[in-house]
């Protein structure tokens, strides 16, 4: 589905702050929303990596402040060595948080996978805003056990550098490599850090995030690995809906060049591995 505009939900969550200077009003008011997330006997763990992130944090918590899930879900993030304000913005919410000194985000995540509490696990990221329903979307084809993890669609929020109309380019020819990926049975690589989820005892049983791997793309990376040995478990299911629908931040896209000099690249490392995707996929779904 393209997305042409915003969406309405989106809009409170866009505010701009100083790190340094966050008016006490609006931290009272994440603090508030936020609650929810503080509960004993969590059904579901919501983990976050976050390095550096005090320009974005407060926008994505305010955003999962506003979750309606019929789950009870703990929130942990994981600060990996941040050198800003994260911290600072973590405690004056009110946030449970770990603080990790292994660097990378496999490291984070693992730390966050081994202390949640919850059955189920979800994972996201500290530039993104989650629409009210996201949690349940991920998590209830979790209840079917032949479901081993589950992942959304996404689109970018468009910034200074990049509009609504090159992005939605850009996401379009992402699809088109994503269906490719699901008809050639990889589709572990499109699974996403920022938006995905499975159940802890399965995610131990398989070794937890792999911490050997520098962060990257693709299946060399901590969230695609980890959907392929789910594999082991069950099936990836890919979830449509609006109510799970992420948006993401487009500073990766910025970090190179724009959204055509992002799509060059990319197309470039694709074509290098085009033999990848027409051998059958190295793992099989578990029969269940």
């Amino acid at each position: 589905m393209i997305y042409p505009t915003l969406p309405a939900w989106l809009q409170p969550h866009r505010f701009t702050y100083t790190p340094g200077a966050v008016s006490p009003e609006r931290l009272e008011d994440l603090r508030s929303r936020l609650a929810q997330f503080r509960v004993d006997d969590p059904e579901v763990s919501i983990i976050i990596p976050a390095y550096n992130e005090e320009e974005s944090i407060l926008n994505m918590l305010s955003s999962l402040g506003n979750q309606q899930t019929r789950y009870r879900t703990e929130l942990i993030v994981s600060n990996n060595n941040s050198k800003d304000r994260t911290q600072e913005l973590l405690d004056a919410c009110g946030v449970r948080s770990l603080f990790v000194t292994d660097q990378g985000a496999a490291f984070a995540r693992q730390a966050a996978l081994t202390a949640a509490r919850g059955t189920y696990i979800v994972n996201a990221d500290s530039d993104c805003l989650y629409p009210p329903g996201w949690v349940d979307a991920l998590v209830d084809p979790l209840r079917n056990q032949e479901v081993a993890c589950t992942y959304t669609t996404y689109s970018f929020v468009p910034s200074d550098v990049n509009s609504r109309a090159a992005l939605i380019i850009h996401e379009t020819a992402a699809r088109l490599m994503f269906r490719l990926r699901r008809l050639r049975g990889y589709e572990c690589v499109n699974v996403m850090g920022f938006s995905s989820a499975f159940r802890r005892d399965d995610a131990l049983s398989v070794g937890g995030f792999n911490t050997s791997f520098k962060r990257g793309v693709d299946i060399e990376s901590d969230d695609g690995w980890m959907a392929m040995m789910l594999l082991k478990k069950g099936r990836i299911q890919r979830v449509t809906s609006t109510a799970g629908h992420v948006w993401s931040s487009d500073r990766l896209l910025a970090r190179d060049g724009g959204v055509l000099k992002a799509m060059y690249k990319r197309a470039m490392f694709e074509v290098r591995r085009i033999g990848w995707y027409l051998r059958p996929a190295d793992v099989e779904p578990a029969s269940k």
